[in-house]
């Protein structure tokens, strides 16, 4: 029997979370609540929204996608093995090689792999920038804003648009505590960067516990504040996602903040807790999650094959470069 299309983005979503529970578990290091919780949010961006061409992730029209809050980084590289992304060589040409190969995603954080700790630019293609240390993601994707619109100005003619790539950023709580993400922001607001559009992970916890424990800003009205568009949604709603996406897309004269509430570690018995923050669910709970996803609680690394077929055909067909 044909698998429905809701089904599909169903096992697309759980197969995100899967792959970043089983390499955060077999590395025993790393950062497995977040990817959990963004999954639906990844998808909806890089399958709906983001314009890239897999076979070619040098393409200079290609929208940008910074993940700021780089500690997630096995959601962007389970996106990149999904989405059928290539490797680069030496020299910026594209290969037939996979830029993450399920292999790669077997030895995240170890020595030689594509999937180090925290994404590096010019290591694994499909990463822009080098994201770690908190806020700096939000200021990159400030800068290749500003640089966009540039380009724009500089090479862009009647009928002959070049340039007008959009900015997505991933963003956490942990960015936006910190000072250069705020200064960052209040750039944007004031050159009015139409093209940057932030999501913003908005889970009420930090790897410490609640994140009222030393924060307590209204993030969507200070971001009101410095001149941006803001709206809120239920990051596990694909389609309120989707639509939030496409509203900011329409603003031509505001940077957007899209807040996604989520629930850190989706679906494990450790859901809203610190601990599924920054080390792995356990052999338990790993179990227990799987079978709540409707999962082989045994199966290691699995991507069913009607999810690689759907993404084989959204990516290769469906968002890549426009005429």
């Amino acid at each position: 029997m044909p698998v429905s299309e809701n089904a599909l983005e169903s096992h697309a979503v759980n197969t995100i979370r899967t792959l970043a529970m089983d390499a955060v578990e077999a590395a025993n290091s790393g950062h497995p609540g977040t990817p959990m919780a963004l999954a639906p949010v990844a998808y909806v961006l890089f399958n709906e929204e983001l314009r890239y061409d897999p076979a070619d992730p040098g393409w200079p029209g290609r929208d940008r996608f910074v993940l700021s809050c780089g500690h997630a980084s096995m959601l962007l590289y389970s996106m990149l093995h999904l989405a059928g992304v290539k490797q680069l060589d030496s020299d910026g040409r594209p290969t037939d090689e996979p830029a993450v190969s399920l292999e790669h995603i077997r030895h995240f954080r170890q020595l030689h792999s594509r999937c180090p700790g925290h994404p590096e630019v010019g290591h694994t293609s499909g990463v822009e920038t080098t994201t770690g240390p908190l806020g700096q993601g939000v200021a990159n994707s400030v800068g290749m804003a500003i640089a966009a619109r540039w380009l724009a100005a500089q090479y862009n003619r009647p009928q002959f648009d070049l340039f007008g790539f959009n900015v997505y950023a991933m963003s956490s709580d942990g960015d936006l505590m910190e000072g250069v993400g705020s200064e960052a922001a209040s750039l944007a607001g004031h050159l009015g960067l139409s093209r940057l559009i932030v999501l913003y992970d908005d889970n009420h916890i930090s790897i410490d516990g609640p994140t009222d424990l030393a924060y307590s800003d209204d993030v969507p009205a200070r971001f009101a504040a410095y001149g941006w568009h803001v709206q809120h949604v239920d990051g596990h709603d694909m389609q309120a996602v989707d639509a939030a996406i496409r509203a900011a897309q329409a603003e031509t004269e505001r940077p957007s903040l899209i807040a996604c509430r989520t629930h850190i570690g989706f679906g494990s018995p450790r859901q809203d807790m610190a601990k599924v923050h920054g080390s792995p669910l356990g052999e338990e709970d790993l179990r227990k999650t799987k079978e709540y996803f409707g999962w082989d609680p045994e199966a290691r690394f699995f991507v069913p094959p009607e999810v690689t077929a759907y993404f084989g055909k959204v990516c290769q067909h469906g968002v890549t470069k426009q005429e």
